[in-house]
């Protein structure tokens, strides 16, 4: 008699967490538009995801440094981090270059990393706040809508998601210095899995290394209580450094032998010079602002996002103060996260959805705390006044969805395509260029990585006719463009010695004159 409620009660538990998952998910695919984004991350990815199967990978990863050490400034690195591929390839073996299809991969793991984020949350605050705040995000349009892309931040945000699962696992049982040899293996093992998603997961180290520092700390002053002074201290956690090296050094040990295991199997650029610099984090912090009120669903309003910055930051004070064992490595990773982010040359809003998701959980740590300090022993009262907020936010991407969805659906009534390499007006070129060239000639063009993956002729891109003239044998110009290509027109072109090869009302293929 006394099980049959707790039953019931995780069956109405689990219908919730289920019905939230999948409203995400069709809401999710409703807005997906037919075809892809000219932007071709994404098709590096696919190329590197093909070659799998196809057993040419030495050659994708020779093609695309040609076309990196070939263009006019680094704008990718020699080769992408193979987990994402590595969950592409059999999906592309079996439907080639179909986006729309693949993209429903994009949807699946979203929905895994919200099921993950969720359990993480619960440990922390509890099922209806947990709840709460996996509707937020799973409803959050910019997430939703990043899910019409073949990129890795979702891939990323799960393999950080299992991560922390498996660290609360682990430390339920006990501090990470006393843990199992074997978990604090798995630990270092995940950690690799998200670093080869993408490599700003490498911060996860220094989060597990913050872990342990404090534990070793706390566990130094056990039983000692007159043991005040700093070098007595030093000497305690020496002792405990040297008594317990092993559980220490284990994660980080799995860490580096898988990393090399992987990269001895499917070498990539462990950690690409993309022109970041710590100069660049002042202007990115300034910019991340308006884009926390964007991924929020509220639109850019960069003082808001600074308030709720600020009330994050008192959150992460009391969590941690609360419970550090479980709070600490979540502001350890959103600092570290952030700050690698910052060093970006540009603001990419996207890169930072995984600071954005930490931001709100604090947040709410902080307004639910401020309710308990007004409400004292009312738990109920507190838990449902402190979950309002995300309910609000619910709400505000309710009343936005509807008309998103309906353009959505709209745009793909009407037969249309994404401006990209599905486009009706964009496949003319590839065709050319596959019909047109013989298969060792370079192209110039805007894109290089999509015209590598769509023809399988090298590529590159410049924004200089004389690079361009230098280092190529043909240049698919895109008419009266200039990004990513020289601003020139036809006149100019033939006055250097350009040939028409073929051209169209957007495009004109030149064979270019010997340098």
């Amino acid at each position: 008699m006394v099980s049959r409620p707790t039953l019931q009660s995780r069956s109405v538990r689990a219908g919730a967490l289920g019905a939230v998952i999948l409203a995400a998910a069709a809401i999710a695919l409703a807005l997906h538009r037919t075809g892809h984004t000219q932007g071709d991350d994404f098709a590096l990815y696919l190329r590197q995801a093909r070659s799998l199967f196809d057993g040419d990978v030495g050659a994708v990863v020779a093609d695309n440094r040609f076309t990196v050490l070939n263009s006019g400034s680094s704008f990718s690195p020699i080769a992408y981090p193979w987990g994402w591929p590595l969950l592409l390839a059999p999906f592309v073996q079996q439907w080639g270059l179909d986006y729309d299809r693949l993209k429903v991969l994009e949807v699946g793991i979203f929905c895994l990393w919200l099921v993950l984020l969720h359990g993480i949350v619960r440990r922390r605050m509890g099922r209806l706040i947990a709840l709460g705040m996996t509707a937020v995000i799973g409803t959050a349009p910019l997430f939703l809508v990043h899910t019409d892309q073949l990129l890795t931040e979702f891939p990323h945000l799960a393999a950080v998601a299992l991560v922390l699962w498996w660290y609360d696992r682990v430390r339920a049982k006990s501090p990470l210095i006393t843990a199992s040899t074997k978990d604090l293996v798995v630990l270092g093992t995940l950690v690799t899995v998200a670093f080869n998603m993408r490599r700003e997961s490498i911060v996860l180290l220094g989060v597990i290394a913050v872990v342990q520092a404090v534990e070793l700390i706390a566990a130094s002053s056990e039983g000692s209580v007159a043991r005040v002074d700093l070098r007595g201290r030093l000497a305690s956690v020496f002792r405990l450094v040297q008594s317990r090296w092993r559980m220490i050094v284990a994660p980080y040990a799995a860490f580096v032998a898988t990393a090399i295991g992987f990269q001895l199997l499917l070498p990539t650029m462990l950690l690409p010079d993309n022109g970041n610099s710590a100069k660049f984090i002042g202007a990115r912090f300034s910019d991340y602002a308006g884009a926390l009120t964007l991924h929020l669903g509220l639109g850019r309003h960069p003082a808001l996002g600074v308030l709720i910055v600020g009330v994050a930051i008192v959150g992460a004070v009391i969590g941690v103060r609360r419970r550090p064992d479980l709070n600490l490595p979540l502001v350890v990773l959103a600092i570290l996260s952030a700050l690698v982010i910052g060093t970006h040359l540009r603001m990419v809003d996207r890169y930072w959805f995984q600071v954005t998701v930490w931001v709100l959980y604090f947040a709410t740590v902080a307004i639910v705390t401020a309710f308990q300090v007004l409400l004292r022993q009312r738990r109920r009262l507190v838990v449902a006044l402190g979950v309002t907020p995300l309910v609000l936010l619910v709400v505000a991407h309710a009343v936005v969805l509807p008309g998103d969805i309906a353009d959505a659906r709209q745009f793909n009534a009407d037969g249309r395509v994404q401006f990209g390499p599905a486009h009706p007006d964009v496949i003319p070129i590839y065709d050319a260029v596959g019909d047109l060239t013989p298969p060792t000639a370079v192209i110039a063009f805007f894109r290089a990585r999509t015209m590598t993956l769509l023809t399988d002729r090298r590529a590159i891109q410049s924004t200089n006719i004389d690079q361009i003239i230098r280092r190529a044998d043909y240049f698919a110009q895109r008419r009266e463009k200039s990004y990513w290509q020289p601003d020139l027109t036809p006149f100019e072109a033939k006055a250097m010695g350009l040939e028409i090869v073929w051209s169209d009302s957007m495009w004109i293929l030149w064979r270019l004159p010997l340098p």
